[in-house]
């Protein structure tokens, strides 16, 4: 078979012009091309003097792409440079833009030579500002408005200065300079030392992108509106120390290689230090923060400190990386102020967290426990090892109290499904076991806050104690009223009572100084106290008494001796053998304090441990007073657990030996 011949040549064309036009389509790689550019001479200055050109509608001089000498090699020029360009920015009726962007300026340049010098008094301002101006300036806070001796005095740049993409090889000098416009420096290099102290910002400033050689000077600095640093190199100390931020800082991704100074600073906006490398030390020390302090994804490789500052809101420090110490001591936080440490990491054995005793533990937070258990456990363990067991005993309380809010939802999770009826029986398993184990963390935390506070089971013993004292003063005392009355004596009852209220009220003051939730805690205290003693207490008094020595206490105590002991293997019913009958004797009725007696069963029965040993006798008494007495004695042994368990925790020397062994 032969080939196929075209006839005609258009076919081959038309490809061919297809190709090309997919080939212009296809987005090429852009490739910057540096800038070319010219040595700037006076003939050019004055050319660019004398025709301003508009950029966003602002009158600016354009002197971008230039190389600008102003090193002492080239004197005349130099001087000729400042002369021209500082008269012609101060004295324009309008403020002028002055764009020195994608130029290399070599030798020192110096802001005071470009500005107009006025001092900040209200009877010396030049009359060439206009009254916007002016209002700008009396912002600063050295502006004098009366007549004085000492009036400090300023640069005053009026335009817009833009320094992008530009080189400066030489220090820069642009101390106490206030900037009535704009400040726009991205992606510029700094390769000297440079000087921006005492310096105001009136509005934005931009240095994002930009590489700072040697050392800066921002101090006591005014950024009047927002201060954009992101993506900043600084290669040498950096001085920030006592600036005042009225808009939004923005350090986003900045890289710290030496020393970052921002002791004594003040932020009213958010201060933005997300994904910030520290390399050398960070200050900021005594500094002021009203809005989120936010250091999300942050490193530091050296030491930290926030020592004697002041936060307002919340400090959000989501996946930041510590491998050195960071030092809270001293710091004051508002009520919504907090800690947010979220999937932190302590990446070496020289990372810690400081702070005052009983302070930093409970502004350490994280929303939940899923992600955040080695970051709990690394702050428990920080805390325990520098011996401040509050601190510790604060975070684990967290750890606990997330626990719990983790199982209730899988509890929810478990009952969703149950009510599915998939696979029931391996479910309610499941069910069943979470709903313990959040029970039994439940009382925990809601009694003791997971062992860590005595005050909170102080209080809750108080009021056992108080409570059952007066259940068997009313068992023991008040019998019957007919057809012979066995009732205490008035002045019996006014004590009890008084006393048992007393004892309340104190051990609830106790639960609401010391738990988070007291209301939560005397609802659980009521379930266990209340339900089964009262029942009890009912149904012996609508079925009444009838039995042999009515008139007799049901309690006897140990006549052999009187001595402080502990009476933890004592069971509240005197045991049956005569002899022992021979030693414990009927408590005294008619004693003015035998209401005391009461108490001090009470208390034997919950803490296993008093001065007289004081029981149930072993004839003619009610079983549902011996089952009420039981039912405190079981109590007491899980509150003796709770109670040693909790002095454990809150012991350091002993809370040191059992938790880091």
């Amino acid at each position: 078979m032969k080939p196929i011949k075209f006839l005609h040549p258009f076919p081959k064309r038309l490809l061919g012009f297809l190709l090309t036009f997919l080939l212009l389509l296809i987005p090429l790689p852009a490739f910057a091309a540096t800038p070319e550019r010219q040595p700037l001479t006076l003939e050019l200055l004055e050319e660019r003097l004398e025709s301003p050109i508009q950029s966003e509608g602002i009158s600016t001089i354009d002197l971008r792409q230039f190389v600008i000498d102003l090193t002492n090699e080239n004197t005349d020029f130099r001087d000729q440079f400042y002369q021209h360009l500082q008269s012609k920015l101060t004295r324009s009726q309008t403020p002028l833009a002055l764009d020195l962007s994608e130029s290399l300026i070599q030798g020192e340049f110096t802001a005071s030579k470009l500005g107009l010098q006025t001092a900040l008094s209200q009877a010396t301002l030049p009359s060439l500002l206009t009254d916007q101006e002016q209002e700008k300036l009396a912002k600063d806070s050295r502006f004098i408005t009366e007549s004085s001796d000492q009036v400090p005095s300023v640069t005053v740049f009026r335009g817009t200065l833009k320094l992008n993409q530009t080189r400066l090889s030489g220090a820069i000098n642009f101390a106490n300079t206030f900037f009535l416009q704009r400040l726009e420096v991205s992606e510029a290099v700094f390769i000297q030392e440079v000087d921006w102290s005492g310096s105001s910002f009136s509005q934005s400033v931009d240095f994002s992108n930009t590489t700072f050689g040697r050392d800066i000077n921002f101090s006591g600095d005014t950024f009047f509106d927002k201060a954009g640093f992101t993506q900043v190199e600084f290669k040498g100390i950096a001085n920030f120390s006592r600036s005042t931020f009225h808009g939004n800082g923005n350090f986003s991704q900045a890289e710290f290689v030496q020393l970052a100074n921002f002791t004594g600073s003040q932020w009213l906006e958010d201060a933005d230090f997300s994904q910030v490398i520290w390399r050398d030390r960070c200050l900021l020390s005594k500094s002021r923060f009203t809005q989120s302090l936010l250091l999300t994804e942050a490193t530091w490789e050296k030491s930290t400190s926030f020592r004697g500052s002041q936060f307002q809101q919340p400090i959000l420090m989501r996946d930041a990386s510590l491998l050195d110490q960071m030092d809270f001591s001293n710091t004051r936080f508002s009520p919504n102020a907090y800690v947010k440490v979220a999937g932190m990491t302590f990446d070496s054995d020289q990372a810690k967290i400081f702070g005052d005793a009983g302070h930093v533990g409970q502004i350490l937070f994280v929303p939940k426990l899923e992600g955040n258990e080695d970051v709990l456990r690394n702050l428990v363990r920080n805390f325990r090892e520098q011996e401040q067991i509050p601190d510790a005993n604060s975070l684990d309380y967290l750890r606990e109290r997330l626990r719990r809010e983790q199982l209730w939802g899988r509890l929810l999770g478990s009952i969703l499904q149950l009510m599915g009826r998939e696979d029931i029986t391996v479910r309610s398993r499941h069910w069943l076991i979470d709903a313990l184990h959040w029970a039994k963390l439940s009382l925990l935390l809601l009694l003791s806050a997971d062992g860590t506070s005595f005050g909170l089971v102080f209080g809750v013993g108080m009021i056992a104690i108080a409570y059952f004292g007066l259940l068997f003063w009313l068992l023991d005392r008040w019998r019957r009223r007919y057809p012979k009355p066995i009732l205490p004596t008035s002045i019996e009852t006014v004590y009890m009572v008084g006393s048992g209220a007393a004892a309340t009220v104190g051990g609830a003051i106790a639960i609401f100084q010391t738990s988070e939730q007291p209301w939560l805690t005397l609802l659980c205290l009521a379930g266990l106290l209340f339900p089964i003693p009262l029942l009890l207490v009912w149904r012996l008094y609508r079925q009444g008494r009838y039995h042999d020595m009515l008139n007799v206490t049901y309690f006897v105590e140990d006549g052999g001796m009187r001595q402080l002991r502990l009476l933890i293997g004592r069971l509240p019913v005197m045991p049956r053998f005569g002899f022992f009958r021979d030693r414990y004797m009927p408590i005294l009725w008619d004693r003015r304090w035998n209401w005391l007696n009461y108490y001090d069963f009470s208390f034997n029965n919950l803490l296993k441990f008093g001065f007289n040993d004081i029981r149930l006798r072993d004839e003619h008494i009610p079983g549902i007073i011996s089952t009420l007495a039981w039912y405190q004695w079981g109590l007491g042994l899980a509150y003796i657990a709770l109670l040693l368990w909790t002095l454990s925790r809150t012991i350091p020397g002993l809370n040191l030996l059992i938790y880091l062994k």
